[in-house]
């Protein structure tokens, strides 16, 4: 995602309920039951922190913390530091073993990542910054409940006679074809076990999702980021592309249904 897009995002993010709430929840739910009480600090590095709500839910651990929250976007990082106090760092996270201390890392986060860093690539940054007897949560989409979106883009877009239906058709296949989502849990655990690292603990969320008017599809995709790439097109101002976002759900039917999947993983060397 493009700087200027991920700070649009920062302006409406909602991680206060629906799915983003949910993930939080999930997560603290599995840490609380591998982090007992300590008197050590858990070290904690969030590679995309966001808006800092899940290391806002992570203080409630029975421990003492010290978080660093990297991020792209200044706007998510100025948010996050208002939610908690953590040490800051403006940069991707594929790069993240470059900004970061090695081997300095009880808990790395890395939540959603995927939809912009290769697998492989985001693995290898986290296997620098653990600890011994560190952890990886691990929080990605999968495809696997979007089969309703992929045939309204089929049957709506790509082969339309109408040159704007067929220019959402290009500029969601770029989007698609830039995120690099795991198909499944068994393509994400091949990763895993590519990248030297295993599966310790696992939950998945089923999300289902609908849509009856344009306008939610909008808030959802678009004002709370979950299709934001769409925009990301080099050469086309945000508002002309926020536009044709609006325009292109207009053409959908509704209601509208999918199923967000979102697999939670504690990922540990192998």
């Amino acid at each position: 995602m493009s700087l200027r897009v991920h700070d649009d995002v920062a302006r409406q993010y909602n991680s206060d309920d629906g799915i983003i709430a949910a993930k939080n929840q999930a997560v603290l739910e599995g840490l609380k039951q591998r982090f007992g009480p300590r008197a050590a600090a858990l070290r904690v590095a969030d590679l995309g922190v966001g808006d800092g709500a899940q290391l806002q839910m992570l203080t409630t651990l029975a421990c003492p913390l010290a978080m660093t929250g990297l991020d792209v976007s200044p706007a998510m990082l100025r948010l996050a530091a208002q939610r908690v106090p953590l040490t800051a760092v403006l940069a991707p996270a594929q790069d993240a073993a470059a900004h970061l201390p090695h081997g300095a890392f009880d808990l790395v986060l890395a939540h959603f990542v995927l939809a912009y860093v290769q697998p492989r690539d985001l693995l290898a940054q986290v296997r620098q910054l653990l600890a011994p007897a560190g952890v990886l949560s691990l929080a990605t989409t999968v495809t696997e409940g979007g089969a309703p979106f992929y045939a309204a883009l089929e049957s709506t877009f790509r082969h339309s006679w109408n040159p704007l239906r067929r220019a959402i058709a290009w500029a969601a296949d770029r989007a698609l074809a830039r995120s690099h989502m795991p198909a499944d849990f068994q393509a994400l655990e091949a990763e895993l076990q590519a990248s030297g690292l295993r599966c310790l603990a696992r939950r998945t969320l089923r999300m289902p999702v609908r849509f009856d008017t344009p306008d939610e599809a909008y808030r959802f995709g678009i004002e709370e980021g979950w299709a934001v790439n769409i925009l990301a097109v080099p050469g086309v101002p945000l508002g002309a592309a926020k536009w044709l976002a609006r325009y292109g759900l207009r053409q959908c039917s509704y209601p509208f249904e999918v199923t967000q999947v979102i697999e939670i993983l504690e990922v540990g060397a192998a």
